[in-house]
């Protein structure tokens, strides 16, 4: 090992810049296609929508873009380590009301705000699907 000390130490320090640089790359572009989802989805004029994410986070990215533009009662969906998440959005905050009734069917984790929510569950899509009509 010829490398000395202070040589690692600038080597870790330099591959941490670069790591934060990464993140904050992948941060914006995951804000950028979600974006692009919100927009999808909202020019498609339905209901129930399957969305892409790569990460459970994601739908709680794309959610509120959604809600921006959203003039009813809208579900976005998607399946992920063989759970299905979602998220509800209400612009008539009614959102808070339909995850609770989501909860009394079993299996189903989450929460936000009165017109926004998501969530994750093993409940079919159908079932979930029934609380925004």
């Amino acid at each position: 090992m010829s490398t000395t000390p202070e040589e690692v130490v600038a080597a870790a320090s330099d591959l941490l810049a670069k790591d934060e640089t990464l993140k904050k790359q992948l941060k914006a572009a995951t804000k950028a296609l979600m974006a692009q989802q919100a927009a999808q989805v909202l020019a498609s004029g339905q209901q129930v929508n399957e969305v892409h994410i790569e990460s459970a986070g994601d739908i709680s990215v794309l959610a509120p873009l959604v809600l921006k533009g959203a003039s009813e009662e809208t579900l976005l969906w998607a399946k992920l380590n063989g759970r299905l998440y979602f998220a509800l959005i209400s612009p008539a905050g009614q959102a808070c009301d339909c995850l609770a009734r989501l909860q009394a069917l079993g299996e189903v984790q989450g929460g936000g705000s009165p017109k926004v929510v998501t969530g994750n569950t093993t409940l079919p899509l159908e079932r979930v699907a029934e609380t925004i009509n």
